[in-house]
């Protein structure tokens, strides 16, 4: 992966930053483990991009291993990787809280538009879905299957800092078509994470688990091929 040399010193003076007592929980924030040596190793795992990042002596290494091959998610992960590392050296650590919509946080009706375009995307691509597949995109992404009251299937997924993500559908029957909802943990806001990042994460678990989906079952898209196109 070619890194910008800015990007690669920020992702140097996080790790050699990170204190050894607080190891455990600093990787933590981004669902990995960081080694400390004489070679500093993190190891991250954002929506199914797994990440090992290398630190000895000033230099710095990046590997990336994406199922998906796309290089427009783990390019801009990489930067909300930094992002998380960030607060989490600031103590910004999430309790969990109560699950709430996306209109119910600070700037959260201004993202509504991107919302439903999301949700859209889902309840047409996953249409039809089958259990068994659904769990393994799930597997895919680092999600877990959770219940969500009557919604035929629901995942929750936390990318960075602690912060849930949980997504369920409902199966359409007759002609009620079918419908999807998105949720997010309240400790986002105890966390400080943005609403312009927090949106894209959305977006890009829901892009990710469909695709994810696709590529477990051989389903061909029934109407788009990605979110973005």
């Amino acid at each position: 992966m070619n890194v910008k040399a800015e990007i690669l010193s920020k992702l140097a003076s996080l790790i050699n930053n990170v204190p050894a007592a607080s190891a455990h929980t600093i990787a933590r924030s981004v669902n990995g483990e960081l080694t400390i040596g004489r070679i500093r190793t993190l190891k991250a795992n954002v929506l199914g991009v797994k990440y090992e990042i290398s630190v000895a002596d000033g230099d710095v290494r990046v590997d990336v291993h994406d199922p998906l091959s796309r290089e427009e998610d783990y390019s801009r992960l990489l930067l909300y990787l930094i992002n998380a590392l960030e607060r989490a050296l600031q103590g910004k650590l999430a309790t969990p809280k109560k699950l709430v919509s996306l209109v119910q946080l600070a700037g959260g009706q201004a993202a509504k538009l991107y919302e439903k375009k999301a949700i859209d995307f889902l309840t047409i691509e996953m249409d039809g879905s089958t259990l068994e597949g659904v769990r393994k995109a799930v597997e895919d992404i680092g999600g877990v299957v959770v219940e969500h009251l009557n919604a035929t299937w629901s995942f929750e997924v936390t990318p960075l800092n602690g912060v849930r993500i949980r997504v369920s559908f409902w199966q359409g029957e007759e002609n009620v078509p079918s419908g999807a909802s998105v949720l997010v943990g309240q400790e986002v806001e105890e966390v400080g994470v943005p609403i312009e990042e927090l949106v894209t994460m959305i977006e890009m678990t829901i892009n990710r688990f469909v695709l994810f989906y696709r590529k477990e079952t051989g389903r061909r898209p029934k109407l788009f091929y990605s979110l973005y196109f």
